[in-house]
C-alpha cells in the first residue's frame, strides 16, 4: 500500500459508486480507496477515468487514503447567465457615475484593472492551495474586491471553481457586491437614504436635542 507522504500525487479514478460516494484510485500497482469526503474541493460528481490530485495520508485506523483530493481538471465555464448577471450588476454602478459627470472610460479602465488583478489573486491562491503552499488571505481577496475587483472575482469564481462553495466567503463577497449597488442607487436619490440613517442616528445618540 502506498505510504504516507505531503508530495502531490496525481491519479486515477478507476471504480466508483455514485451512490455509495465511494470508489478506488490506481496508485501505481495498488488500488486506494476514495471517499467523497475526501475531496476538498467539489464541483463535479466523480467519475471512473478522472484525474484526481491529492496527497497520501492516513485515516483513524491507520490505513492509507487521500487527503485534500480535487480533480485536476475542474474548471468550470463563463456562462451567458454569469454575462448577463454581470451587466445587470453593472447598470447601478455605471448610471451613478455618469450621473456623477465622471468619465465611464477612466471607470472602465480602472475596473478592468482591479478585475483582472482580482481575477489573477484568485488563480494564484487557487495553485497554491493545490501545491499545498502558503495561502493567500481571505481579507486580502475581499480588498481587492472592495476596491472594484468584484467582477474579476465573479468571473474567476465561476471559471476557476474558486472560492464559490465557501458560504463564509460567498456571504462578504455579496456583501461587498451589494454595497456597490447600494451607494449607486443612493448616489441617484443624492444620499437620501444615507442622509435619513446619519439623522437616525444623530438623534439616537443625542435624544436631547
Amino acid at each position: 500500500m502506498p505510504s504516507q507522504s505531503e508530495t502531490p500525487l496525481t491519479a486515477r479514478i478507476v471504480e466508483w459508486a455514485a451512490q455509495k460516494g465511494y470508489g478506488f484510485l490506481q496508485v501505481g500497482k495498488q488500488r486506494v480507496f476514495l471517499h467523497i469526503h475526501d475531496f476538498a474541493e467539489r464541483h463535479k460528481r466523480p467519475e471512473v477515468g478522472d484525474k484526481i490530485y491529492f496527497t497520501m495520508g492516513q485515516d483513524s485506523k491507520g490505513r492509507a487514503c487521500p487527503v485534500n483530493a480535487a480533480h485536476v481538471n475542474d474548471g468550470g465555464r463563463i456562462s451567458g447567465l454569469t454575462v448577463l448577471a454581470l451587466m445587470s450588476l453593472a447598470v447601478l454602478p455605471a448610471l451613478a457615475l455618469r450621473w456623477r459627470g465622471v468619465d465611464l472610460r477612466w471607470a472602465g479602465a480602472y475596473l478592468f484593472m482591479m478585475s483582472a488583478l482580482t481575477y489573477g489573486a484568485y488563480a494564484i491562491d487557487k495553485q497554491r492551495a493545490r501545491a499545498m503552499d502558503r495561502r493567500l488571505s481571505e481579507s486580502w481577496l475581499h480588498f481587492l474586491e472592495l476596491l472594484g475587483g468584484w467582477p474579476g472575482a465573479l468571473l474567476a469564481q465561476r471559471r476557476l471553481r474558486h472560492k464559490c462553495s465557501k458560504p463564509r466567503y460567498q456571504f462578504v463577497f455579496w456583501l461587498i457586491v451589494l454595497a456597490y449597488q447600494f451607494v449607486a442607487f443612493d448616489s441617484l436619490r443624492e444620499w437620501e437614504i444615507t442622509r435619513a440613517a446619519l439623522h437616525s442616528l444623530d438623534r439616537a445618540a443625542n435624544p436631547r436635542r
